[in-house]
C-alpha cells in the first residue's frame, strides 16, 4: 500500500474514532473515562439522554447528556484532540 493511502486511512480511521464518540445509545447506562497525566479514571455518568456538536475546525467542540437518578450531568470535550486522542474522553456501556 502507498504511503499516500496509509495516510488517508489513518486519517479515516481518525476521523471516524473522534466522530463515533457522539454516537452513544440513547437510554443506556455509561461509564465516562478519561486519561489525566497518564491517569485512567472511570466515572459512572448515568442514561444517555443526548449528543451534539458546537463551533467548527479545531474549535469544535462535543456535548454530551446523562441523567444519573434524576440529577443532569452536562459532559463538554474537544471533538478532534491530539493525533492519539490519548487525553479524550470516552464512554462505555455500564455492566
Amino acid at each position: 500500500m502507498s504511503s499516500a493511502v496509509q495516510l488517508k486511512q489513518s486519517i479515516s480511521d481518525m476521523m471516524n474514532s473522534r466522530i463515533s464518540r457522539s454516537m452513544l445509545q440513547v437510554g443506556q447506562h455509561y461509564i465516562m473515562i478519561k486519561e489525566v497525566n497518564g491517569v485512567t479514571t472511570e466515572e459512572d455518568v448515568g442514561t444517555f439522554v443526548h449528543s451534539y456538536m458546537s463551533g467548527s475546525g479545531d474549535g469544535m467542540t462535543l456535548h454530551w447528556e446523562f441523567n444519573n437518578g434524576g440529577k443532569v450531568t452536562m459532559i463538554t470535550d474537544e471533538m478532534w484532540g491530539s493525533v492519539s486522542g490519548k487525553e479524550l474522553t470516552h464512554f462505555r456501556i455500564k455492566a
